[in-house]
Parts: structure tokens; C-alpha cells; sequence
């Protein structure tokens, strides 16, 4: 899980960099649609029940 989240710290501040930049907005849609599927995963896999 440790790279999942490492993986989400990185995808957060290239969305931002990209935002910053004034880059297509396309390519952050998708970069965000990844990151929250990420996000949702995470969480799941951190609120079951062992």
C-alpha cells in the first residue's frame, strides 16, 4: 500500500504543476479521474476490517 500512496503524494503534485502551468485542461481531467480511482482503492483497502 505504501507505493499506492506514494504513487497519489506524485499524481497530486503533477496534477498541480500542470494546473499551475496553464496546461490542457484534457489531460487533468484524466490525471484526476486516475487519482480519485486511486484515492477510492486506498480507502477501501484502509477501512476493511482485518
Amino acid at each position: 500500500m505504501e507505493n499506492v500512496d506514494k504513487t497519489i503524494d506524485a499524481l497530486c503534485s503533477k496534477i498541480q504543476n500542470l494546473i499551475d502551468g496553464g496546461r490542457d485542461y484534457v489531460v487533468v481531467v484524466e490525471m484526476t479521474k486516475a487519482l480519485a480511482e486511486l484515492v477510492t482503492a486506498s480507502a477501501h483497502v484502509h477501512t476493511q476490517k482485518p
